[in-house]
């Protein structure tokens, strides 16, 4: 979801800088830099995991109660190898 949303903000960027000299324009230019360098500034280090809902659920739960490991916390280790294999180095 978070390239999704940043692909859009340089789609919107590159669109507007081509209808720069009108000032709405170059100020919702401005916006969408800004906001792409906040994105990246927040993110930055981190990597992002999407799970499905009801998995998220259940580890949160297992993590709160800590419980015995389960399929749950199975699942997640191997989305989280899957993203860190998927995350270039830096």
């Amino acid at each position: 979801m978070l390239a999704a949303y940043r692909s859009w903000l340089e789609s919107e960027l590159a669109l507007l800088a081509n209808a720069s000299h009108h000032a709405y324009a170059f100020g919702q230019a401005n916006m969408a830099k800004r906001a792409i360098e906040e994105l990246d500034e927040r993110f930055a280090g981190r990597v992002v995991l999407a799970l499905p809902q009801a998995t998220a659920d259940a580890l949160a739960a297992e993590l709160a109660d800590a419980r015995e490991p389960s399929l749950a916390m199975a699942a997640f280790r191997e989305a989280l190898a899957a993203a860190l294999a998927a995350t270039p180095s830096l």
